[in-house]
């Protein structure tokens, strides 16, 4: 007999923009529910905006007691599924005063993605087994808001086959979210995220292995306040993008910023399980609208936003993301409401 496989439970963090509103400031650049593996820290895993605004701290026993969907008693298919923890989660935030969030189709094929691949390799992260990252299967996935994970699945890197067609218990998919949910401050990551009253979509990626009952999910959270032009999946290290687009109320336009991070490459199963929570990368660059300290001046008409960027961090090719920011009156707290990633190359033949 093997040994019986491990849950593993982990959230990605955003990192929020060093920077203040006012004029001329500089920013800065054994069972599966036996182990609730470690989860993202206080510094590395504050979700966007941090708390949600509403929501109380404590165990999230109050929640799940409030009025849960009608739990199947056939299986549930892959689409079904996803929709029941879509109910679950809107439970939830509903006992927390916190508006629903709406299925989003787009970010559950990311999600399905990044659980298919930890079925296959056995593992529970944010970093994918080819090196990617949440905001990186997410754009690949059509994405162009900003997306924040929950990730749940094995933890012991044993490969198993992915079920092709798989059908879903409630107690499988509940299971996972209620661990999400009982977390406890400052190790509450998941919770935060589920009821960051910012988010206003939700797309879940589920996957199973074959002869196993237990749900792999991903939960990814969107915030989408806008509209945007699209922007290339490719280019060459110093080459000029246009980023522009239109942000929506109760969102106003703050900053664009530009970051970049290392490509991907493949990760062996056991670093992958040791390598913990996903802090999205500071932007190396921030650009504002005139009248704050800028080297580049973010033309801006209302809500409307337009700006010419070079991708050059030091002649560096990598991942580069294109970050959207804006504040939520009467805060003036910026926060992340867009973030795309284009793979830069050094030029030539690619």
């Amino acid at each position: 007999m093997g040994r019986a496989p491990r849950l593993g439970l982990i959230a990605a963090g955003a990192h929020a923009l060093a920077c203040g509103a006012s004029a001329g400031r500089e920013p800065a650049g054994g069972t599966p529910e036996a182990r609730a593996a470690e989860t993202a820290t206080e510094e590395s895993a504050r979700t966007s905006g941090g708390e949600a605004s509403d929501a109380e701290p404590g165990s999230g026993g109050e929640a799940q007691a409030a009025s849960a969907p009608p739990a199947p008693e056939q299986r549930m298919t892959r689409a079904e599924a996803g929709r029941y923890v879509l109910a679950l989660v809107n439970r939830d935030r509903a006992a927390h005063k916190l508006p629903p969030v709406r299925w989003d189709e787009t970010a559950a094929r990311a999600g399905r993605r990044h659980t298919e691949d930890m079925v296959r390799v056995g593992f529970t992260g944010h970093w994918g087994s080819d090196g990617s990252v949440p905001e990186e299967r997410y754009t690949a996935a059509g994405g162009d808001g900003f997306v924040m994970e929950n990730a749940g699945c094995f933890a012991d890197a044993i490969p198993r086959e992915v079920d092709p067609d798989p059908r879903f218990s409630a107690e499988s998919l509940e299971r996972v979210h209620h661990a999400f949910m009982n977390e406890k401050p400052p190790a509450d990551g998941h919770r935060r995220n589920v009821l960051t009253a910012s988010h206003t979509s939700l797309g879940v990626g589920l996957a199973k292995a074959k002869g196993f009952d237990i749900a792999c999910m991903a939960q990814e959270f969107v915030d989408d306040y806008g509209t945007y032009q699209k922007l290339p999946r490719r280019a060459q290290v110093g080459e000029v993008i246009q980023v522009a687009g239109e942000v929506r109320a109760p969102a106003k336009i703050a900053g664009v910023g530009i970051s970049r991070i290392e490509p991907g490459k493949p990760i062996p199963p056991e670093k992958l399980l040791r390598m913990g929570g996903y802090a999205i990368p500071s932007p190396y660059a921030t650009f504002f609208p005139r009248g704050f300290k800028t080297p580049i001046p973010l033309q801006v008409t209302g809500n409307r936003f337009d700006i010419e960027v070079p991708l050059n961090d030091r002649r560096r090719p990598g991942l580069y993301g294109v970050s959207v920011w804006a504040t939520f009156p009467p805060s003036n707290e910026l926060k992340m409401v867009s973030l795309r990633i284009i793979d830069v190359g050094k030029g030539g033949a690619r």
